[in-house]
């Protein structure tokens, strides 16, 4: 049984991450960094029963958290770091999402940040905001689609002052980097609601859902160094008994 599109405001988040991670206290982030979001590792299945009086297991296949301060703040400091455990059961059609907070479709949401896997290209991941795009080149499908069933570690850092950015899997940097548009057009400060595992609602439409299991997603205002990266990989390993999407 699929809940609907969960919808987090900012002041219920708290409530929610108790409901959802009953039964497990709540973790904390990694101690060397001050992320502006963090999604801990969640809890087994809920077990309802229906009119019938039959068990159901619910579980959150996405998320959707109300934009605020905190999720925009990278437009002051001009960087930012997404980082997040996956298991994908399967690549979808077209771009399935990790992270959508805008992307490059305009008007609507030209721009903010957006991480998305690509299932008919070379371009294993990529992040885009408004023109600016930057992908894994190359990869076809080494990264993430023939991994499917196992747990992989992605991040992405950039910093539109200095005009770098890098691609992490498994804490290792990925030196093949390709870029397109302006880094210096980058605009982070979007009013769109954060979307975890699902596309933004004014998206791009060859967009899909996220299919598989997420745990420990980050989001930083600040373009975190490699060695800071390593750190959150060795140190954040999924249980491979874990399931759901948190």
């Amino acid at each position: 049984m699929r809940t609907p599109l969960s919808r987090i405001s900012k002041t219920s988040l708290f409530a929610v991450f108790l409901l959802l991670f009953t039964g497990s206290s709540l973790a904390k982030p990694p101690a060397s960094t001050a992320p502006v979001f963090y999604l801990p590792k969640g809890p087994t299945a809920l077990k309802i029963k229906d009119a019938n009086g039959k068990k159901n297991i619910v579980k959150a296949l996405s998320l959707v958290v109300s934009n605020s301060p905190s999720l925009v703040s990278m437009q002051d400091t001009h960087q930012l770091t997404l980082a997040l455990w996956i298991k994908p059961d399967s690549i979808p059609a077209e771009f399935p999402v990790m992270i959508s907070k805008g992307g490059n479709q305009a008007p609507n949401d030209f721009g903010g940040y957006e991480l998305i896997l690509n299932a008919n290209g070379d371009d294993d991941i990529i992040f885009d905001s408004g023109d600016y795009e930057a992908t894994t080149a190359g990869a076809g499908g080494t990264l993430v689609a023939q991994h499917l069933g196992e747990w992989i570690h992605i991040a992405f850092t950039i910093d539109t002052v200095a005009q770098t950015a890098q691609f992490y899997v498994n804490g290792q940097s990925i030196t093949n980097f390709a870029s397109s548009g302006s880094i210096s057009d980058v605009n982070f400060d979007l009013p769109n609601d954060l979307y975890i595992g699902c596309p933004d609602r004014a998206a791009n439409g060859n967009r899909s859902s996220f299919d598989g299991d997420m745990n420990q997603i980050l989001i930083y205002n600040r373009a975190l160094s490699a060695t800071e990266i390593q750190k959150i990989f060795s140190t954040t390993t999924p249980k491979t008994q874990h399931g759901g999407l948190f």
